[in-house]
């Protein structure tokens, strides 16, 4: 009986001072970093369609790896747009969802992007972190430029002033309808690009209580 009554204080004792020792609590603020694991590009991609990033940092408190390198983070595009034909660029949301560590864990978090790297022209603005693509404004219109200047130049060889305002003319209108028949360039998120998202509430993560050391306090008690 005696045994007994001292086996379930220590395992009472033992699993509550393991609780309080392997739970963190992640600030909100804190910024995790990843990379991206597939390619996704506001072409091929689709408003909904999963994502996984890579942590590339470990997240250490009170010397211990808490988010370890490896830990995964999932998520979803939550938005997407295409580029315009004369304004506008391809733009992406990229909401994290989940993150498991390498054990098999996961927890639910709540963050915003802040930063990606690797893309072409990419920058995040805006509170919801917003991917906004390449403005391809100043190449349409250096292509327009180019239509007026070629054909002010032929229309100068054929009817001197006249024929070159004629010309200029016609070829800005040629360059403006082939601009406005393209799309601007798509955004594109190569696999591996960086992507840091802050967290905007406190994360909590819980460690698991090592089965194994309770149990041989029970089989040295019972004996």
């Amino acid at each position: 009986m005696v045994k007994r009554a001292l086996l379930g204080i220590l395992l009472t004792v033992l699993s509550v001072s393991l609780a309080r020792a392997e739970t963190y609590a992640i600030a909100a603020g804190t910024t995790l970093h990843c990379r991206l694991v597939q390619t996704l590009s506001t072409k091929l991609s689709f408003q909904g369609d999963t994502f996984t990033a890579t942590v590339t940092e470990p997240l250490v408190i009170d010397g211990k790896h808490v988010i370890p390198v490896g830990s995964t983070i999932d998520g979803r595009i939550s938005w997407l747009a295409r580029p315009g034909r004369i304004k506008g660029v391809g733009e992406m949301r990229l909401d994290a969802e989940k993150i498991t560590l390498p054990d098999g864990r996961s927890f639910m978090v709540n963050a915003v992007l802040v930063n990606a790297y690797g893309a072409e022209g990419a920058r995040v603005a805006g509170e919801e972190g917003n991917i906004k693509g390449p403005n391809s404004r100043r190449k349409d219109l250096e292509e327009i430029g180019l239509g007026m200047g070629g054909g002010g130049c032929g229309g100068t060889l054929i009817g001197g002033f006249h024929g070159a305002v004629i010309g200029g003319a016609v070829g800005g209108i040629a360059g403006l309808v082939d601009t406005l028949r393209r799309r601007g360039k798509d955004l594109t998120l190569p696999s591996g690009s960086q992507l840091n998202y802050q967290l905007t509430r406190e994360l909590i993560i819980h460690s698991e209580a090592p089965r194994e050391t309770a149990t041989r306090v029970s089989s040295t008690l019972v004996r």
